[in-house]
């Protein structure tokens, strides 16, 4: 029997002054799917991908990726984890303005202490901002920086892709491109995607998309 790849069981999130955002989420994630999580602004979806990328902690529940609990971690650990297991897409790119393309994109790679140019032409390659690579950040339009933000994302070669409204500042062929980009990791290197967005269009893009209804998910 397989393992999923992102296991979500009954996590709850509360704060003692607002209602509850997460209820008793649960719902598991294939190796190499393309997953959306679709619903209305503040409906949870960027809590819920925090978590489920160790960014924040559940009230209660647990999230397990490749087969690792990380409500068993210390921070170092989770650090660990994000960075040799995820890649974080965010709707405003957090790209550094002043560094170039090519910086920015190689970035994890310093982090993690790895030189791998070779690696990260080809990332410049296959996203199609090779042309820009010499450019600063602040230089570029929002759909080649976010094409940039993508292969940032995959410099580590993570499992997973976990993207927070990625299209929302796009126009509709920006949209359409970035959309590609992530079928593009998704396809040639292997990489489970976990999208969340607002947009029904953009759902229909998932091979599976599961909604979120005051604070529960439904398929």
């Amino acid at each position: 029997m397989t393992v999923p790849l992102i296991q979500v069981e009954g996590v709850v999130k509360k704060y003692d002054d607002r209602p509850t955002i997460l209820d008793g989420v649960t719902f598991s994630v294939d190796g190499g799917a393309f997953v959306t999580i679709y619903g209305k602004s503040g409906c949870g979806k960027t809590t819920l991908l925090n978590i489920i990328g160790g960014l924040d902690r559940p009230s209660a529940g647990e999230i397990i990726i490749d087969g690792l609990r990380l409500g068993e971690m210390n921070e170092d650990g989770l650090a660990k984890t994000r960075m040799n297991k995820i890649g974080f897409v965010f709707q405003d790119y957090n790209l550094l303005q002043d560094l170039t393309i090519r910086e920015n994109v190689s970035l994890p790679l310093l982090l993690s202490r790895k030189k791998d140019g070779k690696r990260v032409d080809d990332l410049l390659r296959r996203f199609d901002i090779e042309d820009i690579a010499k450019v600063t950040a602040n230089k570029v339009s929002g759909g080649e920086a976010q094409r940039a933000a993508i292969a940032r994302a995959m410099a580590n070669d993570p499992k997973i892709i976990l993207a927070d409204e990625p299209t929302g500042n796009l126009d509709a062929e920006n949209t359409q491109n970035v959309i590609e980009m992530f079928q593009l990791a998704r396809r040639e290197f292997g990489t489970t995607i976990v999208l969340a967005t607002h947009d029904e269009d953009i759902a229909k893009h998932a091979t599976r998309s599961i909604r979120l209804v005051d604070g529960k998910t439904k398929d």
